[in-house]
């Protein structure tokens, strides 16, 4: 498999505030991110967070990453278990404070998550243990209007990643930010092209995207998720506790 990042995940660039996440500029491979940027597709109205979604799965995806090189060296690259490895490696201190299985011998199989199976807290009778884990790679189109409230990702979730792909400068868009949020205070990270942000979906992982205002073209970025079929981190504290600790007593 040839990587499609010259620096691979950078451990070094990552920060603890307000919550564990790693940022990394200019992540894709210059030529590989361009071609990416120049194909994006146009993201018809979907379910799916953003409202302009193509998943694995869906015709126009399928074919994209079928007959484009761009995209299918982009998929291969994260269904794969040298991802899942890297991943796994990156977020061992977070994994072993916080997860619930020992994900030690964790391996990738080739599950596709549907639409459906997407919008649920949690998977009916899951068919995989635990550390067998899967992979989305999501096509996302952010429109005006388009937000999110802070919240958290499923906990079936081991790590998300964005990256986009897309300038907010020549869109002339305001508002669209990624915004991380901590006790201590927020992050605010502007969603600059070729920008890689990864974070694990653990409790303290409160996250959000302030309102698009106004824009001239849309907001293009890919999520990628490293998934379980179970549950994979501890519960917060029940919400009777955590309004009780916002009151101070």
């Amino acid at each position: 498999m040839v990587p499609i990042s010259d620096t691979g995940l950078d451990a070094s660039q990552a920060v603890e505030d307000p919550f564990w996440h790693l940022v990394q500029d200019g992540w894709v491979k210059e030529d590989l991110y361009s071609a990416l940027a120049a194909s994006f597709p146009t993201c018809p109205p979907a379910s799916g967070p953003s409202g302009y979604t193509m998943f694995w799965g869906d015709p126009d995806y399928d074919e994209l990453v079928a007959s484009n090189p761009a995209w299918q060296a982009f998929w291969r690259h994260f269904h794969s278990q040298a991802f899942i490895d890297e991943i796994l490696q990156l977020l061992n201190p977070v994994i072993q404070a916080e997860c619930r299985f020992d994900l030690a011998r964790a391996r990738y199989v080739p599950f596709q998550e549907t639409r459906e199976e997407k919008k649920r807290l949690w998977l009916r009778q899951p068919d995989h243990a635990p550390d067998e884990l899967w992979v989305r790679v999501d096509i996302m189109q952010g429109r005006e209007g388009y937000t999110r409230a802070a919240h958290l990702d499923h906990r079936r979730r081991l790590a998300s990643m964005l990256i986009y792909m897309s300038d907010p400068e020549e869109s002339d868009m305001t508002g669209g930010d990624l915004v991380l949020h901590g006790n201590a205070g927020d992050r605010v990270l502007r969603p600059q092209p070729n920008r890689m942000v990864l974070f694990p979906c653990h409790k303290g992982s409160k996250h959000s995207v302030t309102p698009i205002k106004s824009q001239s073209s849309p907001r293009n970025f890919v999520q990628v998720t490293v998934s379980s079929s179970h549950d994979l981190w501890k519960p917060g504290p029940p919400l009777w506790q955590r309004a009780a600790r916002q009151l101070g007593l």
